[in-house]
């Protein structure tokens, strides 16, 4: 039998050991000067609300809607005559669009002022890469026949123009590079090879508004309408539910063929069945 001095000498150590746990928590591991939330199975810890650490904000995933088609309208070709017609008018109508600009083009102020425009105003436009001497000039065998020197022309157009993602439209033709998928030419396809290695992403295209004379619309505004709605009903897109349609900057630099481009947009933008992105919502098109 225990001595009853003991017994009461040992409750009051217990009690005061009780006092000093509850005046003194631990502390060596807990993450102090942050707030501690969560449940009783996990703890998250969040930052005191005067921190000036830089917390890096969640962007959700883009969520695409089943019942819709995507329309991507690109344009390509500047900074040129027609850009900045085409920057105002779509602005205006409140329809997003993706402007695919190669950098000997841009010699001046002017020029490098519409480029920052278009770079500075996403979401609703984005600016991507179409090479920086489109394909030196247009003498393409020789150019994608030296895919190294053509992925550097690429890389060069990127840090001049100082474009935001890595989506590029190689010049002449319609190559894609989606997600390790590879759609192009046999002449274009080392090239593409080499985008998908080096984490870009390519975009083609599955309407093409044509022009004659260096720049003059081909397809009237009627039946532009009639081919894209044609085409958002087809099984041949590269991806079915979202249409991308190739236009160039220049068409549209005099006042009347503005004026198509504008009906175009506003007809197809008027279907609730329509909605138009910019080109780094398309499936799979966000490069590495």
């Amino acid at each position: 039998m225990e001595d009853s001095s003991v017994c009461s000498s040992s409750r009051k150590l217990t009690r005061y050991c009780v006092f000093l746990f509850l005046l003194f928590p631990a502390c060596s591991n807990n993450p102090a000067p942050g707030n501690i939330t969560g449940s009783k199975d996990s703890l998250a810890v969040s930052p005191p609300k005067d921190s000036s650490m830089n917390v890096a904000p969640i962007t959700p995933a883009f969520i695409y809607d089943s019942t819709k088609t995507y329309i991507y309208l690109t344009l390509d070709d500047g900074p040129q005559k027609g850009t900045m017609n085409c920057y105002n008018l779509l602005k205006a109508l409140g329809v997003k669009a993706s402007f695919f600009m190669i950098g000997v083009h841009v010699d001046n102020d002017y020029d490098r002022k519409e480029v920052s425009e278009i770079r500075d105003s996403y979401p609703m436009f984005l600016l991507c890469n179409h090479s920086y001497t489109h394909a030196n000039y247009n003498h393409y065998h020789a150019y994608y026949n030296a895919p190294d020197s053509a992925l550097r022309d690429f890389e060069k157009n990127e840090q001049k123009l100082n474009v935001p993602v890595k989506i590029v439209r190689t010049p002449g033709n319609s190559s894609w590079v989606v997600n390790g998928r590879i759609r192009a030419p046999a002449l274009t396809k080392p090239l593409c090879h080499l985008f998908d290695s080096n984490g870009y992403a390519a975009a083609g295209w599955d309407v093409e508004w044509r022009f004659r004379d260096g720049d003059t619309p081909i397809e009237s505004a009627n039946r532009m309408i009639s081919i894209i709605n044609q085409y958002a009903r087809s099984n041949d897109l590269f991806v079915p539910g979202h249409v991308v349609i190739l236009a160039h900057d220049r068409m549209f630099g005099r006042q009347n063929y503005a004026d198509s481009l504008q009906k175009v947009v506003s007809v197809l933008k008027a279907n609730p069945h329509y909605v138009f992105e910019t080109i780094d919502h398309y499936p799979g098109m966000k490069g590495k």
